[in-house]
């Protein structure tokens, strides 16, 4: 069973935050696309980003930083 947690104790992990930063240079930088939201889901403890002109690019960084379409 997993602890509930409260807006304020949530924390992305070092892999996730690794990732972000891989991710968000690559869109911004290599690819040109703006970044719309970045949010770590409670639920899933994913970080969900929405990135894209027409915002068509929704990625999730999973606690271990892998990527999930």
């Amino acid at each position: 069973m997993r602890k509930k947690l409260r807006d304020d104790e949530l924390q992305p992990t070092a892999e996730q935050l690794q990732c972000l930063y891989r991710l968000c240079y690559q869109l911004t930088n290599v690819m040109f696309q703006p970044i719309h939201i970045v949010r770590l889901d409670k639920r899933s403890l994913n970080i969900f980003i929405l990135s894209g002109q027409n915002e068509e690019i929704e990625l999730e960084i999973t606690p271990d930083g892998s990527i999930e379409p």
